[in-house]
């Protein structure tokens, strides 16, 4: 053992938890194992360090969630950093938890709720929809801070609202679904109606197999186009893909039609409206909502 690495030990074992992670640190720009990053992050968030122990986590963040005592400690950094949210993300996503992560979360739900500036924090999420693009964003990102049932009360009236961007609204029911949400929710989709979906029953956007089939026929379509432009293509088949969620397969019944047309446009220029839902009314649609999104 390198005598760095025998002093880091030595620190940690006389929880000299400041002088441990300065030496692990060390010793994680040589060798970034997962050992060392368990190490390290111990060391930094009892030194108080938390976000850096938070961003150390993230390096290799499912190897935490492997045995209880590295589930506690993941839990006790995101509640540190304020993660909430994070916390009931992940937490739903391991099959038997510790006990003690349902009274760290509670805990610090408790305290969240006791803070001055908490009604307003939560105000301010409720009514988001009033805000700018950007200022939603914010707002949107600060709300996972909120205790889960403050959180879900305000989404649930977030989903329907129609001055919730749309990019806001996915993202929102997006977290629903990692959540693993045993509830029913209403959701305003790009059609601008409204339809009952259940949390825990929606698929991730990962595990829409079209959404692999159209990236793999963009490709082909693409050819020997320069990387740049295939980047571009790709960016936005990405994005569309985002706000079309969770009804990926209703709007796009043919990939290779939607393909063709987003890399080539309209074959034939009309000034008559598309017919609803076709593919030219989806991606004009999209396309104003991300030029909206850009500032195009």
């Amino acid at each position: 053992m390198d005598r760095n690495l025998q002093l880091a030990n030595d620190a940690f074992k006389e929880q000299k938890w400041a002088q441990a992670a300065q030496l692990y640190e060390r010793e994680y720009q040589t060798d970034p194992s997962e050992k060392v990053n368990h190490l390290l992050v111990k060391s930094l968030y009892e030194a108080h360090q938390y976000q850096v122990a938070h961003m150390v986590m993230m390096d290799n963040l499912n190897s935490y969630l492997m045995d209880d005592q590295h589930v506690i400690l993941m839990v006790q950094i995101l509640l540190a950093n304020h993660q909430l949210l994070m916390a009931h993300v992940l937490t739903a996503t391991v099959e038997r938890l510790p006990q003690a992560i349902g009274q760290l979360i509670q805990q610090a739900e408790t305290d969240a709720r006791q803070k001055p500036d908490f009604n307003r924090e939560y105000q301010a999420f409720y009514q988001l929809s009033a805000l700018t693009l950007a200022q939603q964003q914010r707002v949107f990102e600060k709300g996972k801070q909120l205790p889960l049932n403050e959180w879900l009360t305000a989404t649930k009236a977030l989903l329907t609202d129609p001055f919730v961007k749309p990019i806001i609204r996915v993202s929102l029911l997006e977290l629903v679904q990692k959540l693993k949400v045993a509830e029913s929710f209403e959701f305003r989709w790009l059609d601008d109606k409204n339809y009952q979906i259940t949390g825990n029953r929606l698929k991730s956007l990962a595990e829409f197999e079209k959404v692999g089939i159209l990236e793999s026929m963009l490709q082909d379509l693409m050819g020997n186009k320069d990387p740049m432009t295939q980047q571009l293509y790709q960016n936005e088949l990405g994005l569309q893909m985002t706000l079309l969620y969770p009804f990926i397969d209703r709007a796009i019944p043919d990939p290779m039609t939607w393909v063709a047309r987003l890399v080539r446009g309209d074959e034939v220029q009309s000034a008559a409206l598309p017919a609803m839902y076709s593919v030219e009314w989806w991606q004009r649609k999209l396309s104003r909502i991300m030029s909206e999104m850009t500032g195009a």
